[in-house]
Parts: C-alpha cells; sequence; structure tokens
C-alpha cells in the first residue's frame, strides 16, 4: 500500500492553488525542500510511492498548505486515507471527496473551509476547526458557535532566581530523558497498532510480488498465480474433473504443500465483474460455519477467476444417494436426517446471520458436499447474489436449476430467502426419495409433477410408495411422514406460506410445530394458470436431461413474448 507523507520542514510550504487550478493536482508552488512544479515525492521514498494515482494513503498534515482542495483528489482510486488537517485551506469541500466510495478516513479539520457541510459518503469525516462551515438546520451563524475556538497559553518559564547543584540538574535530565523514552516507545506501539489495523481494514486481498514467492496470504485466505492453479490440476486436466456446474468446473488438484483441494474454474468473466468477483471472494472468506464450504484461496489472474476449496473425501449427496456398501445404500435413513438438519443450518446462517444476506439460488443435493464424517456441506453459496441491508428481496437474472425454481422467481425474477426454502423442500424430497431426477412416471401419477404425488400419497396414507424402495423399511414412517410435511411447507406456491430456514431448523430438531403448520395450511392451493401464474412455470416432473444441471437465463426469456 503507497503511502505519501510530507514533512513538515522546508522554508515554503507546499499550496494546492495555482497552475492546475481547482480540479488538477498540480501546485503552483511547493516546498523548496522537495523543489518541484507538479506532485512530487521525497527522494528517499519514490521507490515505494509510485504516481499519485496510486496511493492508498495521504498524510498531508501541518504542511501549511493554501488554497481550494483540488476535484481530482476525491477521483483517486485506491485512495483510502486522506489528512489535509492543520493548514490553511480554503473555499468549499469538492463534490468528489463528499461523495467519494474508496475513502474511508478523512480528516479536513482545522482549515477555513467554508460552504454547507452534506451527508458524505465516507464512514470517518472530521470537520471540526472550520468556523466558516454551516450545517443544515443550523442557520448562518450556527457553525461558528458550535465550533469551539480556544486559545490556550504556556507561559515562559521564569529564569532561575537562584543556581541549583549539578547533581539535581543531572537527575532533572535522567528523569526527563526516561520519560520522553518511556513516552516515545508507548507512541511507537500505538503507531505500529494503528498501522496494522488500517492494513486489515482498507487491504483485503492479498498483493503478489513476482520476485517472491508466487503464493501469498491474508489472514487464512491464500492468492494463487495462475501457474500454481496450472500446476495443481495438471493444466486443468480432464481426468481431474470432479464435475460441473452452472458456475464452472471443479477440478481435483495438489496444492504445493501437498494438500488436496478442489479448485473450481469460473466461466469467463467480463472486466466489469472484476469488482462482483473481489466482492464476493471477500464475503465467502468471512462466512465461517460448519455446514458451509470453506474457501482456501482463491486466483484472479489474466481473464482467469479461480476458486480453490478444500476436498470433500465423500462427494456430493446426489452421488452417495445412488451409491452402495456392502449391497446396501450409501446413506440410511439416520444419515439422510443428519444431512438434511446440516443443509438447513447452512442456509439458515447465510439467511440470517449474514450481513448482507446470501442468498443461495440453487440448493440441491449435487452442491451438498460431505466431510469424511458425513456432515452436510453447503458449496456454491459465495457465488449468489448479495442483499444490502434492510432488503428482503432482489431483482436478478434467473439462475437455479429448472423444476426446482420457485414460481415467483419465474415470474418476476425476485429472488428472496423463500426461494432457497423452496429449492430445500425438493431437496427434502431428494433426500426421501433417493431419485437422481425429481420427475414422475405416468404409471406412477398423472395429475401432476411430484410435489402434487406426495401430497396425494399423504392424504392417503400411503407414504411407503413414496420413500426410496432401497431402504426397504429401514425408517422410521413417522419420521418420513413429518419430512414430507416440511417438504410440502416449503414448496408452497406462495412464498408467504413458506417457514423461514430458520424456523425450518427448529421443526427437524422436533419442536413439534410440524403437524399444526400442516393443518393449517394443507388445503391451501396453488391458483389456477392464468394472469397471475407465469405458463412457463414447469412442475419439478418436466425437465429434460440438459435441463438437469444450473442454468443462467434472463427473466424476459423465461416469461415469453411481452
Amino acid at each position: 500500500m503507497t503511502r505519501t507523507e510530507f514533512s513538515e520542514t522546508g522554508s515554503s510550504p507546499p499550496a494546492v492553488t495555482g497552475a492546475g487550478g481547482r480540479g488538477s493536482l498540480v501546485p503552483s508552488a511547493v516546498s523548496t525542500h522537495y523543489n518541484c512544479s507538479t506532485w512530487a515525492w521525497p527522494a528517499h521514498s519514490r521507490r515505494r510511492s509510485g504516481s499519485c494515482s496510486g496511493c492508498a494513503i495521504w498524510l498531508l498534515h501541518h504542511n501549511s498548505i493554501s488554497g481550494p482542495i483540488p476535484d481530482a483528489i476525491g477521483g483517486l482510486p485506491l485512495l483510502r486515507h486522506l489528512s489535509l488537517s492543520n493548514n490553511q485551506l480554503c473555499g468549499t469541500i469538492p463534490d468528489s471527496l463528499i461523495n467519494s466510495s474508496s475513502l474511508f478516513i478523512m480528516d479536513l479539520s482545522f482549515n477555513n473551509l467554508s460552504g454547507t457541510v452534506q451527508a458524505f459518503n465516507i464512514r470517518n469525516v472530521l470537520v471540526s476547526g472550520n468556523p466558516l462551515l454551516r450545517y443544515p438546520g443550523c442557520g448562518g451563524s450556527c457553525a461558528a458557535s458550535t465550533v469551539l475556538q480556544e486559545e490556550i497559553t504556556v507561559p515562559a518559564l521564569d529564569p532561575p532566581t537562584h543556581p541549583q547543584s549539578f547533581a539535581a540538574t543531572i537527575k532533572i535530565v535522567v528523569i526527563c530523558v526516561s520519560t520522553g523514552s518511556v513516552v516515545t516507545v508507548v507512541l511507537f506501539g500505538v503507531f505500529l497498532a494503528t498501522q496494522q489495523w488500517r492494513r486489515r481494514r482498507l487491504r483485503i486481498f492479498a498483493e503478489i510480488d513476482d520476485n517472491k514467492n508466487s503464493e501469498a496470504c491474508h489472514g487464512h485466505l491464500k492468492m494463487y498465480t495462475l501457474k500454481d492453479i496450472k500446476q495443481a490440476t495438471n493444466s486443468f486436466h480432464p481426468n481431474n474433473i470432479l464435475g460441473h456446474g452452472g458456475f464452472g468446473i471443479v477440478y481435483k488438484g495438489i496444492l504445493l504443500d501437498g494438500t488436496i483441494a478442489a479448485v473450481k474454474r469460473l466461466r469467463e468473466f467480463v472486466s466489469s465483474g472484476e469488482v462482483q468477483f473481489h466482492t464476493e471472494v471477500e464475503v465467502m472468506s468471512l462466512v465461517v460455519h460448519r455446514n458451509l464450504i470453506n474457501l482456501i484461496g482463491f486466483c484472479s489472474e489474466d481473464n482467469e477467476r479461480i476458486l480453490v476449496y478444500p476436498y470433500m473425501l465423500n462427494g456430493t449427496v446426489a452421488s452417495k444417494l445412488q451409491a452402495y456398501v456392502s449391497g446396501r445404500p450409501a446413506l440410511d435413513w439416520a444419515g439422510r436426517k443428519k444431512i438434511a438438519l446440516g443443509a438447513a443450518r447452512g442456509l439458515a446462517y447465510l439467511h440470517d446471520r449474514c450481513d448482507p444476506r446470501i442468498i443461495h439460488r440453487d440448493i440441491k443435493a449435487s452442491n451438498i458436499l460431505l466431510d469424511e464424517h458425513f456432515q452436510a456441506i453447503v458449496s456454491d453459496f459465495g457465488l449468489a447474489k448479495l442483499l444490502g441491508q434492510g432488503q428482503s428481496h432482489v431483482f436478478t437474472a434467473i439462475r437455479g436449476t429448472f423444476g426446482r425454481i420457485a414460481p415467483e422467481y419465474l415470474l418476476t425474477g425476485e429472488s428472496s430467502d423463500k426461494t432457497d426454502v423452496y429449492a430445500y423442500g425438493l431437496l427434502l424430497i431428494e433426500l426421501i426419495t433417493g431419485r437422481k431426477r425429481l420427475d414422475v412416471n405416468p404409471d406412477e401419477f398423472e395429475k401432476g409433477g411430484v410435489i402434487d404425488w406426495a401430497r396425494e400419497l399423504l392424504k392417503d396414507g400411503l407414504l411407503s410408495s413414496f420413500v426410496d424402495e432401497r431402504l426397504k423399511y429401514n425408517y422410521n414412517y413417522a419420521e418420513a411422514e413429518e419430512m414430507v410435511q416440511i417438504a410440502l411447507l416449503c414448496t408452497m406456491y406462495r412464498a408467504a406460506h413458506r417457514p423461514r430456514m430458520s424456523e425450518v431448523v427448529r421443526m427437524l430438531e422436533g419442536d413439534g410445530s410440524v403437524a399444526g403448520r400442516w393443518e393449517r395450511l394443507k388445503d391451501v392451493k396453488a391458483p389456477e394458470h392464468g394472469a397471475e401464474t407465469p405458463k412457463i412455470v414447469l412442475s419439478p416432473a418436466h425437465y429434460s436431461e440438459e435441463e438437469h444441471n444450473s442454468v443462467e437465463l434472463e427473466a424476459v426469456q423465461l416469461s415469453g413474448p411481452r
């Protein structure tokens, strides 16, 4: 991070006025100590400072700078901390600083700035000590009275009137030096702590020096070079592919330290997606829960966007549902209940404990991983759209899997936490039935899809025809009945009728509310196809093999002609 600091020494302090004008960074006069006509750096810091546009911290306080603040300062893209306090700056505060989205700390205190104080886009702003500044709602003279300006006079010490002994003088000197040393050490410690805090707050990603080790660390998050990733995956060899998804291809890789990892190579990103990618990586690195995938590191180089995850020994729930161990299903009834509860807890954390809220938008068995203890690990959540504070939904391009997308999401593109609840209900049906695809054969049920079939069997008390036949009745019928009821509650047509994921967790933990809630809502019918229902909505029974994978389509493509 580049840091720019001017000394207080020099016979002529720098000024902001002059040839560059208000919108320029070119001063008319600067300190003869540096002797330059444009923004320049001391010789001892040029190697690490670079140009002004690359500066992250400007410490220009106590430099006797005069004139208006240039508009161009607010346009510096990497500037995070600006200190212009205790100078002679005048004029109004530029709009570029008021609306800056990059600055974190700005100190303009103790100058001669004027105008009206606006609502800043910056979290930390200091403007005290500017008597000409006005504040909205206070009138013309309010600011002058609200800013306290007290003149502090330090009386000079009278010369001693009596002689002091040499020993007493030495004692005083020793005390002063000792006190000064202690104060210096304390201030230096505070300075180091402050710098460390700034680095952790302002630098989210590790920076790599090409002349040093190719792998850099930022806390627990590592940044890999493309060379490292290619070496780990044998140049993305097809034999190392673990699976395909809507966001890209996942490869098995061996990192430099010998760790086996899952390397997700995302689909091509356009240049406008760089900021979004970094934002999502930041969020993913901060989300920690036992039922959510933990991000090891990432790579952002050339046109490649790559995420590195821990390798899950037992693969996905989708693969284990079809697997056998010693002639029996790899996942018994107890294991399926454990997976249902773990996935619900992970989603509830994303919805209720993350700020901004995270909506997954593609919940299914192939996106639920299993660790060595068959604990459910929700993956792919970091690539979902984020909801800002105070928002309950977001309008985006349709992303998900055909047959698993909530009706309101297909109709309007409105995604919310209830969209995930709908898909989770279908995940429960996957766990109950063990089916690879949620389609229904005509000889099984002719009146609708798998949801309608489950509702009919539950009503008739025939759920044994719905539960995975490979379990051979090695399950608790009452638990199966309750899990089907939860699945049907989660897949109610109207989002308002669906429970929240936190409520689903409590129901799976056995709070006793399932039967009563189902009794109240079991007779609620979905509206007939008409103006309120999109004809494009597909039953989970009707999607082809090509539609089985995650997709992303614009809402206009799904809603038909307008």
